[in-house]
């Protein structure tokens, strides 16, 4: 799409992004239905396994050289003195892992750098407007994950919307469409925050030169790498409430193994172990999830897909009401924000063990949400969670939580002075781009007017705190577990929190 050339706001914003979702969807879609299904849906398998397995060899090596020799390889293959270091890789990872492991893992290295050496040539990467690349492992993990949730959504895709005769091979199937994912999947997501943020702050405008477009406001709403926030996080619950934690037995995962379907299983247990003070373990979908998973059990491939045919898949699927395998949608939201495991092409129902723990961690994590034990412990944890990142930056507790039965979530001192920090736990999920950006904007702005009404209440009894510190000089702010799109500087998203820094 041709971008105009200056100052861009309000209608001229809503019209130019609401265009840009059309054409990048239509693009996508057409891109991909050129293709034969069958075929590229393997292609993709295998690179969506590529993916998630680069992404975890770090965690999996436990020689710090190894760890680095991995993380900093060159994949500029053609440069002579990168190949000794790719043997070395190789030889790492044959050590460690099955024979497939580093094969893919070469193979993907391979991809990433004809798409590094394409996005460089064309100044892909800068009109992109971030530092990543595809240049060398570490690169390529940061690159991959962050848009892991494209690919996994393009899988769930291609079996409905591919309807075409073009096969390519396995090599050169990232090169074919990294392209269009970059261009049109990160674009929807951008023209829809573009338009949220437009419907949130009142002076929102950009700036184009007609390549580039730079906003005068900018909104993260991810956590560390690259993780939507949540009310109370399984590794939350298990560094905040270790003395609530319920150890479970493990089930032990082969040593060549990156991934197996025992982890399935320890997933489950994990949960149960974490979350055992809200009994997540009575939830019907936690019952239908250890059930389902027994059945399929006998479905299992090589440890890590699970492959079953229709007329089975219909009967095993019929049995658990509260659980969603597949969706049939071939609507791009819909598949984004979905986590039904399972892909059906001509027949078959595919998925793998990564899907499936993915699959137990957001169902579980939902079935939580209506428990209101849960809903108010994960109040404190989050207050927890805040307290330790603000006493990182040098904000003092004084564990003063109540005065004259007026309660009080973190009050600190640096400095001399008296910090007092509300801690929100308000659930919004403005993540969700298949819901209206217009609502979505509504909600964030009523968020944001009860969080400003907060610190004007918090102002005016401000005199309980002087009172019980002796200091006179008191700032007030909230932090907010889900991020919220402001301009008022006092309200603090916890996403942002570890970089947030005190205004003069």
């Amino acid at each position: 799409m041709k971008l105009p050339v200056g100052k861009i706001s309000k209608t001229q914003i809503d019209e130019l992004f609401e265009d840009s979702i059309k054409y990048h969807l239509d693009f996508f879609y057409s891109t991909i239905s050129e293709y034969e299904p069958k075929h590229l849906y393997s292609n993709w398998r295998s690179i969506v396994r590529s993916i998630d397995e680069i992404i975890n060899i770090p965690m999996e090596l436990n020689d710090p050289q190894e760890i680095n020799d991995f993380l900093e390889l060159d994949f500029n293959f053609l440069e002579h003195k990168n190949l000794p270091k790719l043997k070395n890789v190789l030889e790492i990872l044959e050590k460690q892992f099955e024979k497939n492991i580093p094969i893919r893992f070469q193979q993907l290295a391979m991809m990433c750098f004809a798409v590094d050496k394409s996005f460089s040539t064309h100044g892909i990467f800068e009109q992109q407007g971030n530092n990543f690349s595809l240049s060398n492992t570490q690169n390529a993990v940061t690159y991959l994950q962050s848009r892991r949730a494209y690919y996994v959504t393009t899988l769930n895709l291609i079996p409905k919307i591919a309807k075409g005769e073009k096969v390519i091979p396995y090599i050169d199937t990232l090169n074919f469409l990294q392209y269009t994912m970059d261009t049109c999947l990160t674009g929807i997501t951008t023209a829809y925050y573009n338009l949220l943020l437009n419907h949130c702050l009142p002076d929102f405008e950009m700036d184009s030169d007609g390549t580039i477009v730079k906003r005068n406001f900018e909104y993260n709403h991810l956590e560390g790498f690259f993780m939507e926030p949540e009310r109370l996080s399984l590794l939350d619950q298990m560094e905040l409430r270790p003395d609530i934690v319920v150890p479970k037995q493990i089930l032990p995962k082969a040593d060549n193994k990156l991934f197996s379907f025992s982890e399935v299983a320890d997933s489950m247990a994990l949960f149960e172990g974490a979350f055992d003070k809200y009994k997540v373990q009575n939830n019907i979908q936690f019952s239908e999830l250890n059930s389902l998973f027994c059945e399929i059990a006998i479905y299992l491939k090589d440890d890590y897909h699970l492959i079953i045919e229709e007329i089975d898949f219909i009967r095993i699927s019929a049995k658990y009401k509260s659980l969603i395998l597949f969706i049939n949608s071939d609507n791009y939201f819909e598949n984004l924000n979905n986590y039904s495991p399972f892909q059906k092409i001509e027949g078959t129902y595919y998925t793998t063990v990564v899907l499936l723990t993915r699959f137990v961690y957001r169902t579980l994590s939902q079935s939580l949400m209506k428990n209101r034990t849960f809903q108010i412990h994960s109040g404190f944890v989050f207050e927890d969670k805040a307290s330790k990142i603000l006493e990182s930056k040098g904000f003092i507790p004084t564990g003063i939580t109540r005065i004259n039965k007026k309660e009080f979530d973190l009050i600190t001192i640096k400095d001399g002075k008296v910090y007092n920090f509300q801690c929100k736990n308000n659930f919004i999920d403005i993540a969700r781009v298949n819901f209206d950006y217009k609502k979505i904007g509504r909600f964030n702005q009523r968020l944001s007017r009860y969080y400003e009404n907060a610190l004007i209440k918090e102002e005016k009894r401000e005199q309980l705190i002087k009172v019980k510190t002796g200091i006179n000089e008191i700032y007030h702010f909230v932090i907010s577990r889900y991020p919220v799109i402001t301009r008022n500087t006092r309200i603090i998203n916890l996403t942002n929190l570890e970089k947030w820094e005190l205004q003069n």
